[in-house]
Formats: C-alpha cells, sequence, structure tokens
C-alpha cells in the first residue's frame, strides 16, 4: 500500500513537472486527474460501505497439524466496483489463547461477490475463532481506506488425539449415588458385582481369583468384573492454576476427552465440567452417550485458563447440589480446595505437576494414564 502512494506522489510530480517545463495540456490533465479519482472513488465507498457485506466460512473440524480452509464471502450490492479490498483476518485459538493475523487483498465488481480463501493449521487442539477485524475499500492508488463495519465470525474446531485407557471404578462405600445398574452383556470393573465364573488365563489380575472356588476345583478359578451402567461420576478440569504452557494445555486437553471417551465405552455415563476463568463460573454438562460428547466437545476446547484466581474446586463447590460418588480432577496445578470433596466422594486428580494423585507430563501421558483407579 506505501509503493502505491508514493507511486501516486511521484507520478502527480511528474506531470506537474512536466506541465511547468513544457506547458502541456495532457500533463495538466493527467495530473488533476490523478487528484480528482481518488475523491470520487472515495465517495463511492462512502456509499458502498454501509452495504457490502463479509461472510467467514470455515471447514467444521480438522486434525492437529492438518491445514483447514477459511474463505471470507464479500459481497457487493451496489453498481461501483470495489478494486481494491484489503481484509484482515485474525484467527484465535480460544483454548490457549494464541492468536495470529493475516491479510488478504482483492477485488469486488458491481452487483456480485467474491471469495477470498486462505489455510489455516494449528499444533495444538482447540476451539478457533476466525474474525474479521479489518474491512477497507481503497482507490486504485491506496490513498484514502475507507472502513467497513462487520461482526463476520466462524469457528473451526482442532480436535485433539484421543488415545485408550482402562479407567478402572471401586465402589465408593460412603455415596449413596453409586448405582447399582449393571451391563448385562459384557465385563467391567466393578468387583463388588460378578459378571462370570472363568478359570485363569495369562494376564489376569490377582484381584480377579476366585480363592473359595480355586480350592474347590483345584485348579485357578476368577471372576470377570460386573460392568456399571451408570455411576455418579464428575470429570472436572480445573482451568485456575494454568500458566500458559502449551504443551501441557494441549495434553491436559487431550487427557479430559480420553477419560470421557473411555467411560462412555465402558456405558458410564457422568458429568464434564470446568470453571470458566475470565467469568468465575463452572460449566457442567452430563453426558450420556458418545453423540453428545462429540457435540460438547467444541465446547471443552475453549476452556481458557488463568494463572492466579478463584479456583473451579471453590467454585464447583457452591454450585454442586450431590456431591458425586467420584470425581476425576484434571489440572496443571491442583486447587487445595479439591480436597473438601474427600468426605464424600472419591477423588483422582490427574495434574502435571508434583503431591497428591497421578501425575502426566505432555510427551508420555498416554502411558502414564492408560489405566487408572477411581
Amino acid at each position: 500500500m506505501i509503493v502505491k502512494k508514493i507511486g501516486w506522489l511521484v507520478l502527480v510530480l511528474a506531470l506537474v513537472c512536466l506541465f511547468l517545463h513544457t506547458g502541456s495540456a495532457a500533463a495538466l490533465g493527467g495530473a488533476a486527474a490523478a487528484v480528482v479519482i481518488p475523491l470520487v472513488f472515495l465517495s463511492a465507498h462512502l456509499y458502498a460501505a454501509k452495504r457490502v457485506t463479509a461472510e467467514i466460512r470455515t471447514a467444521g473440524s480438522v486434525r492437529k497439524g492438518n491445514t483447514g480452509k477459511i474463505s471470507v464471502k464479500l459481497t457487493n450490492p451496489t453498481i461501483f466496483p470495489l478494486l481494491s479490498i484489503r481484509v484482515g483476518v485474525l484467527v484465535e485459538n480460544q483454548l490457549n489463547r494464541v492468536t495470529s493475523r493475516c491479510a488478504l487483498t482483492g477485488f469486488v465488481m458491481p452487483k456480485s461477490s467474491k471469495t477470498m480463501t486462505l489455510e489455516a493449521a494449528d499444533d495444538y487442539c482447540g476451539r478457533i475463532r476466525v474474525s474479521v477485524f479489518r474491512l477497507k475499500l481503497y482507490d486504485c492508488f491506496g490513498l484514502a481506506g475507507v472502513g467497513v463495519k462487520t461482526d463476520a465470525v466462524a469457528h473451526m474446531t482442532v480436535l485433539p488425539d484421543t488415545f485408550d485407557q482402562q479407567i478402572n471404578i471401586i465402589p465408593n462405600p460412603h455415596s449413596a449415588s453409586d448405582s447399582e445398574i449393571y451391563a448385562p452383556d459384557r465385563p467391567g470393573s466393578d468387583l463388588s458385582e460378578t459378571f462370570q465364573i472363568r478359570e485363569y488365563v495369562e494376564g489376569d489380575s490377582p484381584r480377579q481369583i476366585h480363592w473359595k472356588l480355586t480350592s474347590k476345583f483345584d485348579r485357578m478359578i476368577v471372576r470377570d468384573p460386573s460392568m456399571p451402567i451408570i455411576r455418579s461420576v464428575l470429570v472436572f478440569w480445573e482451568r485456575t492454576g494454568d500458566d500458559g504452557e502449551l504443551s501441557l494445555t494441549d495434553a491436559q486437553a487431550e487427557v479430559v476427552v480420553s477419560v470421557c471417551k473411555n467411560l462412555l465405552e465402558q456405558s458410564v455415563q457422568f458429568t464434564v465440567g470446568w470453571n470458566d476463568t475470565d467469568r468465575n463460573l463452572c460449566i457442567l454438562q452430563e453426558i450420556h452417550d458418545m453423540d453428545e460428547l462429540i457435540g460438547f466437545i467444541p465446547r471443552i476446547l475453549r476452556a481458557t485458563g488463568a494463572k492466579d484466581g478463584v479456583s473451579g474446586a471453590y467454585l464447583l463447590n457452591t454450585i454442586l447440589r450431590e456431591i458425586p460418588a467420584h470425581i476425576i480432577y484434571v489440572a496443571k496445578t491442583p486447587q487445595s480446595e479439591i480436597l473438601e470433596f474427600s468426605q464424600s466422594a472419591s477423588i483422582t486428580m490427574l495434574h502435571c505437576g508434583d503431591g497428591e494423585g497421578i501425575a502426566f507430563d505432555a510427551v508420555n501421558y498416554e502411558e502414564q494414564l492408560a489405566q487408572i483407579d477411581i
């Protein structure tokens, strides 16, 4: 744009010098036209700016590291050609607050539309917000830009990579909210209820051995535990204490979604939630099947964290009507308020630091959390 402005100034000065040196009417007319043309465009743009519209479309979802297509459609319903349009696009990962900006340029003829495209990729999962933060109409010399007001916004989800894990649910004797409904067709992890009796095979847990039957039949007999269909389980993502380390935030998101997926695959329904650090409130949602989880993942992936502030565990204590039997608590830095639930709930802490619970890092979290007891 600066090059165009310098070019215009050089052109006008050259024509004026030519007129003064030769008295050429053509040179004078050219200099006058170079001044008048931007003014004509300015008038047209002031009119068009109130009528031009912008629309953003994105790929609904992409995998980490893959590119997603973003298109910006500009519609010009006026009779004036828009020969130089500059569009500023803001791309923000709402989970980790990382932003990038890019510029698109183009033109739109009268009573027509023009679509400009770009590609975006992110190595970290999250909900991507794409918006137009600047839209200006310029004359052919790029002298005066007329801004167009627009609230064009679209979203794209960079999906987390999930992993398989075995989640063993240990009945909580201190809670009356644990379910006694069991799946009739598949084993699970609840040793308090037997699914079937069979002979021992290599790899079976010693906890499954039925010692009375083993001594009676003089061979190893084991019992498969039953699978609870419904359990009082809360998966909570603590976003207070997040230090902005991108790889750890990414790992936590994948752990939360993986835990949710694996609970459903074990026929366990649950509630998932986190604390909104910007508004100091908790978001909770009951999940009954995989379709509900898939639809809710974009909301999970915009759970922005903060280093300091009111802990999610404290906020959770103010809104829960009934304490769940099991809490899976995922955090970068566990907040002490979560321990207030320990009298009634069985708390399993999955965190990225030191202290009580199961620690995981951004590299080996799949192995570190391949099996957990809650």
